[in-house]
C-alpha cells in the first residue's frame, strides 16, 4: 500500500510542478509587459512546451542553475504570493490597461496617416507623373527617417532588413499612385486595405516563426476575413448598389468630372491589389533584425532603402519606358507635396513600429488590421473633399465601412496573436 501512495504523491508533485511552470511563464509575460499578457510567437510556444516536458521528466530536486528564472518552478511561490496580493493585481491591471490603450491609440494614429498620405497627390496645380511623384514620396520618407534617431534617442545603425522594407514600400506606393487616378481614392483604398489585411493575416498565421503566432480561433478568423471582403466589395461597388436600389440605370463611374472606362478601372483595382500585397509585407523584414537594431533604430535604413529603390524605379521608368532624353521637370509645389506625402506615410509607419515594440508589443496580426482602417479615413477624404461618392452611394459606402470595421475587430480578437 505504501509504494502506491508514494507513487501517487510523486505523480501529484510532478503535476504541481507542471502547473507551476505554466503559471510562472504567464506571470513572467505579465511582468515584462507591464501586466499585459502578450501572445507568444510560435517559437516561444515551442520553447515553453519543451520546458514543461523537461520539468515533468526531472526529479523533484530541481535546481535553477541551468534555467532562467522564468523557466524554474522553484520561484513560483513568491511570485504567486505577490500576484495574489490584491493591490498588486490592481496595479498590474491598471498598467496593462494603460499600455493597451496607448498601443491601440498608436495603431489608430498610424491608420490615419496611412489613409491621408495619398491626398497630397492632389495638391499641386499641375499633375506630376505618378511614377515620378512616387520617387519624390520616397525622398520624403528618407528625409523624415533621418529625424527618428534624434527624436526618439535611438542609435544610428544600418540593417539590411530595414532597407528591404523600404524597397517594399516603394512598390506599394508606386502602385497606389497608379491606382488612384484610375479607380478613385476611396475605391483604391478599399481594395488595397482588404488586400493588405489578407496578406498580413497570411504572414501572421502561416509565416516564419519570427513573425507568425498561433491563431486563436480559426472559425472566428474565417468569419472576419469574410466580413472584410464583403465590406470592401460594398465600398468598391457603392455607386452601383445605390443605383440598383434607386432604380437608376448604371452609367460609367465618374471621377473628377470625367468618365472612366471599365478597362481603366479594372487596371486601377489590380494596381490596388498589388499595393496591398507589398504594403502588407512592409514590416515583415523588421522581424528578422537583431533586437538591438530593431524597431525605431531600423527606420533610417528603411528610409535609405526607399530612397535608393525609388531612384532606380523612377530613373528606369523615365529613361526606358518613357524614353526621355532630358531630366524631368518637377515644380516646387510638386516637390513639397511629394515630400509631405512621404513624411505622412512615414509618421504612420513609426506609429505602427512603436505599437509593435515593447512595452506595447501588439502582435503583427492585430496591429496591421488596425492599420488598414486607413480605408475609413481615405473614404472621408473621398466623400467630403473630392466628392467622388455622392447621394445614396454614401449610405452604401458607410454600410461597407461598418462591415469592414466589424471584420477588423473580429480578426483582432480571433486572428494571429489575438
Amino acid at each position: 500500500m505504501m509504494p502506491v501512495l508514494r507513487k501517487r504523491r510523486h505523480a501529484a508533485r510532478h503535476r504541481f510542478l507542471a502547473i507551476s511552470a505554466i503559471a510562472v511563464v504567464l506571470l513572467n509575460e505579465s511582468g515584462r509587459s507591464g501586466g499585459q499578457f502578450v501572445n507568444p510567437t510560435r517559437a516561444e510556444t515551442e520553447h515553453r512546451r519543451a520546458v514543461l516536458v523537461q520539468h515533468q521528466q526531472q526529479p523533484i530536486a530541481i535546481t535553477s542553475s541551468s534555467m532562467s528564472w522564468s523557466d524554474s518552478p522553484l520561484l513560483v511561490y513568491g511570485s504567486l504570493w505577490t500576484h495574489r496580493n490584491p493591490s498588486r493585481v490592481l496595479r498590474n491591471a491598471s498598467a496593462g490597461g494603460e499600455l493597451g490603450f496607448v498601443a491601440f491609440a498608436l495603431a489608430a494614429l498610424s491608420s490615419f496617416f496611412n489613409g491621408s498620405f495619398p491626398v497630397c497627390q492632389r495638391i499641386p496645380k499641375a499633375e506630376l507623373d505618378p511614377v515620378l511623384f512616387n520617387g519624390v514620396v520616397c525622398l520624403g520618407v528618407f528625409l523624415s527617417s533621418l529625424l527618428v534617431p534624434a527624436a526618439f534617442s535611438v542609435p544610428w545603425v544600418f540593417t539590411v532588413g530595414g532597407a528591404i522594407g523600404g524597397a517594399l514600400f516603394v512598390f506599394a506606393a508606386l502602385f497606389s499612385f497608379i491606382a488612384i487616378p484610375k479607380a478613385g481614392l476611396a475605391t483604391a483604398q478599399a481594395v488595397w486595405s482588404c488586400s493588405a489585411i489578407l496578406v498580413s493575416f497570411a504572414w501572421g498565421a502561416f509565416g516564419p516563426a519570427e513573425i507568425a503566432a498561433p491563431v486563436r480561433d480559426v472559425i472566428g478568423s474565417a468569419e472576419a476575413l469574410i466580413l472584410l471582403v464583403a465590406g470592401a466589395l460594398l465600398i468598391v461597388n457603392c455607386e452601383s448598389i445605390a443605383k440598383i436600389f434607386s432604380g437608376e440605370k448604371e452609367t460609367q463611374t465618374a471621377l473628377n468630372g470625367e468618365h472612366v472606362a471599365s478597362e481603366e478601372r479594372a487596371g486601377g483595382i489590380a494596381s490596388a491589389i498589388a499595393v496591398g500585397f507589398f504594403g502588407g509585407s512592409v514590416l515583415v523584414p523588421f522581424k528578422f533584425i537583431p533586437p538591438e537594431a530593431a524597431g525605431l533604430a531600423a527606420v533610417p535604413s528603411f528610409g535609405l532603402g526607399a530612397l535608393l529603390a525609388g531612384l532606380i524605379v523612377s530613373a528606369g521608368y523615365w529613361k526606358i519606358a518613357r524614353k526621355e532624353g532630358t531630366l524631368p521637370t518637377i515644380e516646387g509645389d510638386q516637390l513639397l507635396a511629394g515630400c509631405a506625402s512621404g513624411a505622412l506615410w512615414n509618421a504612420g509607419n513609426v506609429c505602427s513600429i512603436i505599437a509593435q515594440s515593447p512595452p506595447y508589443s501588439l502582435p503583427y496580426g492585430i496591429a496591421y488590421p488596425i492599420l488598414q482602417c486607413a480605408l475609413f479615413f481615405g473614404g472621408l477624404w473621398g466623400i467630403f473633399v473630392f466628392k467622388e461618392i455622392q447621394g445614396n452611394a454614401i449610405v452604401a459606402f458607410w454600410a461597407g465601412a461598418a462591415t469592414l470595421a466589424g471584420g477588423i475587430i473580429l480578426l483582432s480578437v480571433n486572428g494571429p496573436g489575438a
